[in-house]
C-alpha cells in the first residue's frame, strides 16, 4: 500500500507472519523469571528442524487437496515430532473433490481411526469438520448428526447449512434457522447455503420467505443477494435482482407484485445498506418501513444498523425500537445495554437509563469499552480489579497442557494459525485460575500475545498485569513524549496492532510493534530528518516506536486532534475518518462516531484502542482521563 495515508489493517485481526522475538521475552520483566533458555523455543526439544521445509510443503499440498503429493511428502516424515499433523495432512485431501465439495469415496476407516487416536485434540476436531462435508455429500444424515454433535468448535457456516439440509430432508421446517445463518456474510458465498436455500424453495417456501432469503443475503452487496435470489427460483430471483439494483440506484422499492410487508422489508434493507455507508438518510428508510408495516421483524444485524442510523440522526426512538426488537442474547450485550440507557437518557428518563447503565457496567465486569462508559455515566471511578497471581505449581501444571508444545513448534515455524489453534483449543474448558496460570506460562516462554489472549478470557478472577503488559517502558515514554502523545495511547495501539510480537509482519507488509508499512516508514523518517533510515530498521524496537508515534501524532493533528479519528485513521488510513465524518448532519459524541464506523474491523479497533488507553493509564500508575473526554465530540464540516 504505497500511499502515505494507509498503514493497513490491524495485525491482530490478520494472520501474522512472524516469529516471536526473544527480545520481547527478555524485555518483559514481571513477577517471575523465565524457565529454560532465554530463547522462547530452545527450552523445548521440538525436533528435527531439517525436516521443517518438507513439513511446510506437506501443509501446502494438503491445502491444495493434492492427495498424491501429500502422500509422497508424508512418507518422508516418519520421525517428525507432530505425527498427528502428518496424518491429518495426508488424509484431508482425500476428503474433498477439486471444487471443495465432499468426496463420497473418502476413506472412512482412516478417518475414524484418526478421530479415535487423537480424540480430544484440536486437529481431531478439524478432521471431523472436514468429514462432515463427506457425510453431507452422501446425505448420510444419521452419521452426520452423530459427528456434528461431537464437533466442538462449530465455527463453519457450511457445516451449519449442511445440518439444516439434513433436518429438511427429515421433514423439519428449517426456514427460521436458515434466516439466522444467512446473517453471516460468509453464507452468501457458501455453496452449501445456496444449496440449502434452493432446496427450501423447491419444497414450497412462501413468497415472503423467498424474498426474505434474498434480502437477507443482500446486505453486503447486490451480487451476494443475487446468488441467493438465483437459488430462490428464476422468476423470484429476477424480481429480487431488479429490486436490489433499483434500491442501489435510487432507493425505489415499488412493485405491483409486492405486499406492504415485502416493500417494508426491502426499505429496511436499503436503510441497512445506507447505514453501512454512513449515509445521512439511512434512518428515514427504517422509519418509512415501520410506517408501512409496523409489525416488521428484522434480524439482529440489521437492527444493529437501524440503531446506528438512529444514533447518527439523533432519532433515539428509532434506536430504542431497534434494541427492543433484538433477540434476548443480542439485547443483553453491553453495547446495546449502554445504548438503551442512552436512549432513555435522551428522553429524560434517568431511572430507566441508570438501570441499563448498571447492566452494562456489570457485563464482563465492566472492563470493556461500554462498561467503562456506563460506569462513567453512573459516576463511578475506573480502577483495576484485584490481581490473582498463580503459584509455581499451577504454572507448572499449565505447562503440561496438551497442545501447548505443538503450538510452540508451530510458532517456531511461523505457522501462526496452526499455533493459535493448538494453544486456544484447550483453553475453552479451563476455569479462571487455570487460564491465569496458562497466561503466566505464556509469559515465561515469551508468548506475550498468548498471555494477553488467554488472560482476557477470565470471567471473575483477573490479572490485569497479564492483560496490559508494559514492556519497553522507557522507550514508550520517551518516544511518546517526543511526539506529544500519551504513552498510554501508544500502548493501546500496540496492544491492538501486534500484541508485542516484535517481528510481526502482516499480509500487507506492515512491520513490527506498531505495524508500519514501508512506504509510510520512509515518509515519516523523511519528515523526522532521519536521512540514513533503511527498512531493516523497522525491526529495531526503538526506531519502530519512534516512527509509529510520530505517525500517530501527525495523523491526530490532521484529524482535529481527535483520538478516535486518529485511531481509526491508523487502522483504515487517514482518508477514511473524514469521509465518515463528512456525512454527519450534526455534532455527535465520539462514542456515536465510533459505533457508526462502517468498517467492522475499524469500528472494533477504535473501541478496543480507546478502552486499552484507559487501562494503560492505570497500568502505568497514572490517573486516567474519562473515556468520554478522550472520545470527545465529532462535528460535521
Amino acid at each position: 500500500m504505497p500511499r502515505f495515508n494507509q498503514i493497513r489493517v490491524s495485525a491482530v485481526s490478520l494472520t501474522v507472519s512472524a516469529i516471536i522475538s526473544s527480545a520481547t521475552f527478555n524485555a518483559f520483566a514481571q513477577e517471575s523469571t523465565p524457565v529454560g533458555s532465554t530463547n522462547a523455543y530452545n527450552a523445548l526439544n521440538i525436533g528435527p528442524h531439517y525436516q521443517d521445509d518438507t513439513f511446510k510443503q506437506l501443509h501446502a499440498a494438503s491445502r491444495a487437496n493434492d492427495a498424491e503429493r501429500a502422500a509422497q511428502l508424508a512418507a518422508q516424515l516418519s520421525d517428525y515430532p507432530i505425527p498427528s499433523y502428518i496424518e491429518y495432512y495426508r488424509i484431508k485431501p482425500q476428503l474433498y473433490n477439486k471444487d471443495g465439495t465432499g468426496n463420497i469415496y473418502a476413506p472412512d476407516a482412516e478417518v475414524l481411526q484418526f478421530l479415535n487416536t487423537y480424540k480430544g485434540q484440536a486437529i481431531a476436531d478439524r478432521l471431523r469438520n472436514d468429514y462432515l462435508y463427506v457425510l453431507a455429500a452422501r446425505r448420510d444424515w444419521n452419521r452426520f448428526n452423530e459427528h456434528y454433535a461431537q464437533f466442538e468448535l462449530k465455527d463453519d457456516v457450511s457445516a451449519k447449512c449442511y445440518e439444516q439440509m439434513g433436518m429438511l430432508d427429515n421433514g423439519q421446517n428449517v426456514t427460521a434457522n436458515t434466516k439466522k445463518i444467512l446473517i453471516d456474510s460468509k453464507a452468501a458465498n457458501a455453496k452449501a447455503c445456496q444449496q440449502l436455500v434452493q432446496q427450501i424453495v423447491d419444497r414450497g417456501a412462501s413468497e415472503e420467505d423467498i424474498n426474505y432469503f434474498a434480502a437477507l443475503s443482500a446486505y453486503n452487496s447486490a451480487a451476494q443477494g443475487q446468488k441467493i435470489a438465483a437459488a430462490s427460483g428464476q422468476s423470484t430471483g429476477s424480481l429480487m435482482s431488479n429490486l436490489i439494483n433499483q434500491a442501489n440506484n435510487n432507493g425505489n422499492f415499488q412493485s405491483a407484485s409486492m405486499s406492504a410487508q415485502q416493500s417494508a422489508l426491502y426499505q429496511a434493507y436499503f436503510g441497512y445498506a445506507q447505514a453501512r455507508r454512513a449515509a445521512p438518510d439511512a434512518a428515514s428508510y427504517f422509519n418509512n418501513a415501520y410506517n408501512q408495516y409496523p409489525k416488521l421483524q428484522l434480524p439482529d444485524d440489521v437492527l444493529g444498523w437501524q440503531a446506528r442510523a438512529g444514533m447518527r440522526a439523533g432519532d433515539w426512538a428509532l434506536v430504542a425500537k431497534a434494541i427492543d426488537k433484538m433477540s434476548d442474547e443480542e439485547r443483553n450485550t453491553s453495547i446495546w445495554q449502554y445504548w438503551r440507557g442512552r436512549a432513555y437518557a435522551a428522553q429524560n428518563q434517568s431511572t430507566q437509563a441508570n438501570m441499563f447503565y448498571e447492566q452494562a457496567a456489570a457485563n464482563k465486569g465492566g472492563y470493556d469499552f461500554y462498561g467503562i462508559l456506563a460506569r462513567e455515566e453512573l459516576g463511578q471511578s475506573i480502577s483495576l480489579p484485584p490481581k490473582t497471581t498463580p503459584t509455581d505449581a499451577e504454572v507448572s501444571a499449565a505447562s503440561r497442557t496438551d497442545g501447548f508444545d505443538r503450538a510452540r513448534k508451530f510458532y517456531a515455524m511461523n505457522m501462526i494459525f496452526e499455533g493459535n489453534r493448538e494453544w486456544n483449543f484447550p483453553l475453552r474448558r479451563m476455569d479462571d485460575k487455570q487460564l491465569i496460570a496458562a497466561a503466566e506460562y505464556g509469559r515465561r516462554v515469551g508468548l506475550l500475545d498468548r498471555m494477553i489472549n488467554t488472560s482476557e478470557r477470565t470471567k471473575t478472577l483477573h490479572n490485569f498485569n497479564q492483560r496490559y503488559p508494559t514492556p519497553y517502558l522507557s522507550i514508550m515514554e520517551n518516544r511518546s513524549a517526543q511526539a506529544g502523545i500519551p504513552a498510554a495511547w501508544t500502548y493501546g495501539i500496540i496492544r491492538q496492532e501486534s500484541r508485542f510480537v516484535t517481528l510481526a509482519k502482516s499480509s500487507a507488509n506492515a512491520n513490527g510493534l506498531m505495524q508500519i508499512i514501508p512506504s509510510t516508514a520512509r515518509l515519516v523518517a523523511r519528515s523526522l530528518g532521519l536521512s540514513n533510515f533503511t527498512l531493516d530498521q523497522l525491526g529495531d524496537i526503538d526506531t519502530n516506536v519512534q516512527l509509529g508515534t510520530a505517525y500517530l501524532a501527525q495523523t491526530k493533528n490532521k484529524l482535529d486532534g481527535s483520538f478516535p479519528l486518529a485511531s481509526a485513521g491508523y487502522n483504515a488510513g487517514p482518508g477514511r475518518p473524514p469521509q465518515w465524518k463528512s456525512t454527519l448532519t450534526r455534532s455527535v459524541d465520539g462514542a456515536i462516531y465510533a459505533e457508526t464506523i462502517p468498517f467492522s474491523e475499524t469500528r472494533g479497533y477504535v473501541k478496543n484502542v480507546m478502552a486499552n488507553t484507559v487501562f494503560y493509564y492505570l497500568a502505568m500508575k497514572q490517573r486516567p482521563p474519562k473515556l468520554k473526554d478522550l472520545m470527545g465530540t465529532v462535528s460535521p464540516y
